[in-house]
């Protein structure tokens, strides 16, 4: 017997008997249910050969259970089993998708579960399906990022996320879920001051530099409404819904050979604008915490609204539109795309 084979029925084995001391139940049984629940960290995306530290935690009765990692595709040990509150191990080089269940245990007990999965994917933006290049290409003289770039009515705009990590000193924005490699991908996630450096903007390219490379800026409610007007064929107002531009500003990205976006029959991300929209997600609490990674993507105008607020246009894998909505500027974390004024 091969050693993949002799693995995969080690595993098998190992999760019936899992699964039998946690259903199993007889008259004799004197065991009691668990208190909270299984919890640990773990990427939703993340690129292949990647680093991953987690830790289980949840469960509040017992106060001292066993936690078991099993996972067959993802190589934590010899018997795909570790026994430990912890676990550190690297991710396959191979992207795909990848699955990890952590059992809480006790003899007087029945057990808990929880599963995650991850999908593993390059950090090579020419692997991401459905994504269009640029007319050009923009390196950043900061960090010798390059970007696509296309021009749309009166304005150059990045048709990828920015992913400036700002300096050692001045650290800006951040990676959703923390996680090494995919910026390459989604870019980062900033507050909306880490965006705009706490600088509104208004009128056609008078945003702030921001984030942005120089001679670059954040785009305004006015830049917006021109990219609207040039990919829409008709004048667009900042606050209104924009039906029908979030299909043609959305792409149908595929990573790892799996869709991202969910199925929907009112959204079919044709991106035939070529402006490459991701569901990158948000992140709220100042960084502390992440979703909507596939189901929305969202990015910043640098036209505030008041003092604590500002406007992000968004696009949800459930509708056509390209929505406005306006959150909180220092502690919500959303994209950022940069424009200049074409000469």
């Amino acid at each position: 017997m091969n050693s993949n084979c002799f693995k995969t029925v080690l595993w098998t084995v190992l999760l019936s008997v899992l699964m039998l001391v946690s259903c199993k139940k007889d008259d004799d049984d004197t065991r009691e249910s668990m208190s909270g629940s299984v919890n640990f960290d773990f990427p939703a995306y993340a690129v292949a050969g990647q680093y991953v530290e987690s830790y289980a935690s949840g469960v509040t009765t017992p106060a001292d259970p066993e936690y078991v990692w099993v996972s067959h595709d993802l190589n934590i040990s010899e018997t795909d089993t570790v026994r430990s509150r912890s676990i550190a191990f690297y991710l396959p080089d191979e992207p795909g998708e990848y699955t990890m269940t952590v059992y809480a245990m006790h003899p007087d007990y029945y057990s808990l579960a929880k599963s995650a999965t991850v999908v593993v994917i390059s950090s090579d933006i020419n692997d991401v399906g459905g994504m269009y290049p640029g007319e050009e290409e923009f390196v950043d003289p900061r960090d010798g990022e390059s970007y696509y770039v296309r021009s749309y009515g009166s304005l150059k705009w990045f048709t990828q996320n920015l992913r400036y990590a700002g300096t050692q000193s001045d650290t800006l924005g951040c990676l959703y879920e923390n996680s090494e490699g995919i910026d390459m991908v989604f870019g980062r996630l900033y507050s909306w001051n880490d965006a705009t450096g706490g600088v509104s903007g208004s009128g056609l390219g008078g945003g702030p530099q921001g984030a942005c490379p120089e001679g670059w800026s954040v785009p305004t409610n006015e830049d917006w409404e021109d990219l609207a007007a040039a990919v829409g064929g008709q004048e667009y107002d900042f606050m209104d819904k924009w039906s029908g531009l979030g299909v043609v500003m959305s792409s149908a990205i595929t990573l790892a050979g799996l869709q991202m976006w969910p199925y929907s029959p009112d959204n079919s991300h044709t991106n035939t604008s070529r402006w490459n929209g991701f569901p990158s997600g948000n992140s709220r609490d100042s960084y502390g915490d992440f979703e909507n990674i596939s189901t929305y993507g969202m990015w910043w105008s640098s036209s505030e609204i008041d003092d604590e607020t500002a406007p992000y246009r968004y696009i949800y894998y459930d509708s056509d539109t390209f929505d406005v909505y306006y959150t909180d500027k220092n502690t919500y974390g959303v994209s950022v795309r940069c424009v200049q004024v074409i000469d």
